[in-house]
């Protein structure tokens, strides 16, 4: 059982509630959107083993984020997460919001989804993907990059209150254009949290 990899490499936690924290990152080549200010190249890569993934892996690190790409389009992603769990990793699911399986979402210690606004190009989610963070507020957290006042308002409609765990992003490339007066009157429970790996300038 092989799975296509973009990479595998050590650093902390740039974005969301677990920020800062030292992980493993798998990344999948995959994804089935094409945001526009997407950082990452999906070119390269390669079929490897879940045994060559493991061994790329840093034990000491409890955490192991799935990341992309888009990791949901892997069939045999349940797999893989039930083998790095007996090897006694912590999971991070970092996915688009677009592809839901209870299966994975279960098995996985924690699950960010990045709901993409009109300016990544590709604006949408899945209603059961939605569901299911606002239901299990304990293990997930909701993400939106704002780039400008459309993504705003994107937010505004799918902004619940009750649930505890919203993240705004800023845009790297839009920071110092946002209104953060706007967003603190408006939403005063969220968290705005930029990309903290590009701050510190590590990968």
């Amino acid at each position: 059982m092989k799975f296509r990899i973009n990479e595998i490499f050590q650093s902390i936690q740039g974005e969301g509630l677990m920020v800062g924290i030292p992980m493993n990152f798998i990344r999948f080549c995959r994804c089935n959107r094409n945001c526009l200010w997407c950082d990452t190249d999906f070119e390269d890569g390669k079929e490897m083993e879940i045994t060559e993934i493991i061994d790329k892996l840093n034990e000491s690190l409890p955490w192991v984020s799935l990341t992309g790409g888009e990791p949901m389009l892997e069939e045999n992603l349940a797999h893989m997460i039930r083998r790095l769990k007996t090897e006694n990793f912590k999971i991070l699911l970092e996915t688009n919001g677009t592809l839901f399986n209870e299966e994975v979402f279960l098995l996985c210690d924690f699950v960010s989804v990045d709901l993409k606004g009109p300016s990544s190009g590709n604006e949408g989610y899945n209603e059961y993907t939605l569901s299911y963070c606002l239901k299990n507020p304990e293990k997930t957290q909701l993400k939106v990059v704002i780039q400008n006042d459309g993504d705003l308002n994107f937010f505004k409609r799918v902004y619940q209150d009750e649930y505890p765990n919203w993240v705004l992003q800023p845009e790297w490339k839009s920071m110092d254009r946002l209104d953060y007066h706007r967003i603190i009157e408006e939403f005063p429970r969220v968290r705005i949290i930029p990309q903290i790996h590009k701050v510190m300038r590590v990968r």
